[in-house]
């Protein structure tokens, strides 16, 4: 699925994705603090890092659910998306696919948010909350590929968001 299409298909979500979460963090802390422990230098730090920690969490997710090695692993940036992005170049199981398309939005945006939540971290919340907007992506993908079985096997698509299935495995009963 070409990135700009998923952008164009998932932006009413990745909205609500962000919208949902800022809601309950206001309803819990007050709209004002949802504006409060900011730092100057600490916010942009801290976003660029989430980013990056993102892609990070998607070769770990791969290497280590796939059984991959770090060189079946590939770290570029996608100018057209400007985004960085992760590939997988080796084939692997549908369940350890979906495990890295998935662990990045826990990772960097529930884990960062449910912190904040919990902390009235304001800055915290506003960033758990867009990186779980953009982790709208791999939510399109996971749900693009939910009927396949664990043991299909995928590719990684190398340009485009998703992955390219190689077998299909053992149909579900």
């Amino acid at each position: 699925m070409p990135i700009e299409r998923i952008a164009t298909q998932a932006a009413g979500m990745s909205l609500a994705l962000l919208l949902v979460p800022l809601a309950v963090y206001a309803l819990t802390w007050g709209w004002r603090d949802l504006f409060s422990n900011y730092s100057v230098l600490g916010f942009p730090l801290a976003a660029v890092g989430l980013v990056l920690a993102h892609e990070g969490f998607h070769a770990i997710g791969w290497k280590y659910a796939g059984n991959l090695r770090w060189s079946d692993l590939e770290f570029g940036f996608a100018w057209k998306a400007l985004a960085p992005y992760c590939h997988a170049k080796a084939p692997l199981r549908a369940d350890a696919y979906r495990f890295g398309a998935a662990l990045p939005g826990v990772m960097t945006g529930l884990l960062p948010f449910g912190w904040a939540l919990l902390n009235g971290n304001g800055m915290w919340a506003v960033l758990g909350a867009v990186m779980i907007s953009g982790a709208v992506g791999d939510i399109v993908v996971l749900r693009v590929i939910s009927e396949l079985p664990a043991d299909a096997i995928v590719k990684d698509h190398p340009s485009q968001a998703g992955c390219i299935v190689v077998d299909e495995g053992t149909p579900t009963t």
